[in-house]
């Protein structure tokens, strides 16, 4: 209702292409809402997804993993916007000593979050989703004794 007060204001004082200018510039700053975000255990792996109402001016997808001992966030993955609307990425380093060029400390442990960038000329958006649960010590060790074999 309030909102509805304040354009109707909006458009009283400054007229129509005032009103439309505003209404376009609050469109550009957000052109993509995040619809979905999650992250779920996959075997010994992470499957995060994410889907986006639209890719209007959405320059890429920055997805970065923290562990509750950790106190910055290491970039996983970057994807290039393809017109698709919802990609996912399987994290197959969770628990590997070294996750290709970025090192995980082995004192790294859950629960485990991740960050999705949504990188646009409005300014970049920020979503976070926590890993729900702790995965058992088999699937922990599973995980590093394939990373052995890569």
């Amino acid at each position: 209702m309030l909102k509805f007060v304040l354009i109707r204001r909006l458009f009283r004082r400054s007229g129509l292409a005032t009103l439309a200018l505003v209404l376009w510039s609050v469109a550009v700053a957000y052109a993509a809402t995040l619809t979905l975000f999650t992250a779920a255990y996959d075997g010994a792996n992470v499957r995060v997804e994410w889907e986006v109402n639209s890719e209007t001016d959405v320059t890429g997808f920055e997805l970065a993993r923290k562990a509750a001992s950790e106190t910055t966030y290491t970039t996983v993955n970057s994807v290039t916007p393809t017109g698709q609307r919802r990609y996912q990425y399987l994290d197959t380093n969770v628990y590997r000593t070294t996750a290709g060029s970025a090192p995980v400390p082995a004192n790294a442990s859950g629960p485990y979050t991740y960050r999705l960038t949504v990188r646009g000329p409005g300014g970049d958006q920020s979503y976070l989703t926590v890993l729900a649960g702790t995965p058992s010590a088999v699937l922990r060790s599973w995980g590093t004794i394939k990373s052995m074999f890569r």
